[in-house]
């Protein structure tokens, strides 16, 4: 009998290459709608500032091993694919557990080898996302969907809610809506936060052709990002965008196409993202005729394709400043709310209402002050990330590590003395039909 993942692959991809034979016209008429000038020009190297000055390229440092033990292979009939291009890309290349199942150690490494994040920036990733979606006591937790391989539990799990990976019932604490190219988990159509969507892709090759002369670079997923939040307003009834995973975590994954997936020559030292590029890490393929084939868990890392230089490191310090540009240059991006009465009925939450007074909008364009906004937020929902999940002796024991695990990890986003507790999204995402948190039900185990 097929499996599971193999007959979800294959019926993805006869089903998003032949459900859009309107594409372009789609494409067209939400050209005419989206706006694309920035506030203030978004920069074309975000984050700190020594990287717009970088020019240094070592071929044999910076050449990213596809081969032996990272040779792609199609993940097999038990592995989990989600949402992040990077993370299925790397699994399939062993820089992550093949079967999905991301650890600390994988983590810490995998994704440093592999891409040159620094790991000021996988410490953070690995512990709100082990807190918010996975076990914190096993460290481990699916780069997709649920799994039971993530519980430290045994039959014990589920009880409650599942540990839910990042996609399908992840949504709203690590992954968000008006993503680069996955539907919203709570929209009428199109709503698999775990696949990809070609009509997304496109538009985001076609406003690169606008913008870069066809290549990726950051101006250009910043505008992507913004014209995907408008896009989201305007068609989905549900959606939401909460401060962590709306504010944080969805602007990041955009920029994080360019930092972390531009081939990188002594040409290009600072980086070149062509569609050929984006095509093999995103599972996408063209015909002559220039349509697009989706294949749902085939992300590859290319040949001959040389990563960021290691000493020109994509960290937690750089992610905060890029955050910050986009909320300067966009400021709805960074806009906290949601639709209360279908599609067009946009509704801001006041971040001083959130923050227990400690912050305002426009402390989201000023790095620290985001990184601290990020953190309070943070260690005001991990705790009913938990509760959902453990109960009795066992949410005692993950509650105790919030303290020695969580904490710990947050330090990359900044000191930040005296703050006072923030607000959950079940506190203020009240009227809004999209904000409802879920742990379990019958989209848990699929794309």
């Amino acid at each position: 009998m097929p499996s599971k993942l193999l007959l979800t692959s294959l019926l993805l991809h006869v089903a998003l290459t032949t459900a859009y034979p309107d594409i372009a016209r789609r494409v067209a008429e939400r050209k005419a709608k989206r706006q694309t000038v920035p506030a203030v020009p978004f920069p074309e190297y975000p984050g700190l500032p020594n990287h717009a000055a970088f020019n240094s390229f070592n071929a044999s440092a910076q050449l990213v091993d596809v081969t032996g033990t990272h040779a792609w292979i199609a993940p097999g009939p038990n592995d989990i694919r989600g949402p992040c291009p990077g993370l299925n890309a790397a699994a399939n290349h062993n820089y992550l557990p093949r079967n999905g199942i991301a650890t600390y150690a994988t983590v810490e490494v995998g994704l440093f080898e592999a891409y040159g994040l620094d790991q000021s920036a996988t410490q953070v990733l690995q512990q709100t996302t082990t807190f918010f979606d996975g076990d914190p006591a096993s460290q481990r937790w699916s780069i997709g969907y649920h799994s039971d391989a993530t519980s430290s539990l045994g039959p014990l799990q589920g009880l409650l809610g599942d540990e839910t990976g990042i996609c399908a019932y992840g949504h709203l604490k690590s992954e968000g809506d008006a993503s680069i190219t996955r539907g919203d988990f709570l929209a009428p159509e199109m709503n698999s936060n775990c696949a990809s969507y070609p009509v997304f892709f496109q538009e985001l090759l076609d406003l690169a052709t606008e913008m870069n002369d066809g290549n990726i670079n950051a101006p250009v997923l910043a505008a992507h990002q913004n014209n995907r939040k408008l896009y989201s307003i305007a068609n989905n009834p549900n959606y939401f965008s909460p401060a962590f995973a709306g504010v944080a975590f969805t602007p990041a994954a955009h920029l994080f196409v360019f930092e972390l997936m531009a081939n990188h020559s002594a040409e290009y030292p600072r980086g070149l993202l062509t569609p050929s590029v984006l095509e093999s890490f995103f599972s996408y393929s063209s015909a002559s005729d220039g349509s697009l084939s989706y294949r749902y868990g085939y992300e590859r890392i290319p040949e001959n394709w040389f990563r960021r230089s290691l000493e020109d490191l994509w960290t937690m310090p750089d992610i905060l400043e890029a955050v910050a540009q986009q909320c300067l240059s966009y400021p709805q991006t960074c806009a906290v709310g949601g639709n209360t009465n279908g599609v067009n009925t946009f509704s801001g939450v006041d971040i001083g209402d959130i923050s227990g007074g400690a912050f305002n909008s426009a402390s989201l364009t000023n790095p620290a002050e985001l990184g601290c906004f990020i953190s309070q937020n943070i260690q005001a929902e991990a705790p009913s990330s938990l509760q959902n999940v453990f109960d009795g002796a066992a949410l005692v024991s993950a509650l105790a590590l919030i303290p020695t695990q969580l904490l710990p990890a947050l330090a990359p986003l900044g000191s930040c003395p005296g703050l006072p507790p923030g607000k959950t999204v079940s506190e203020y995402g009240t009227g809004y039909p999209g904000s409802t948190i879920q742990n379990s039900g019958p989209r848990a185990n699929g794309p």
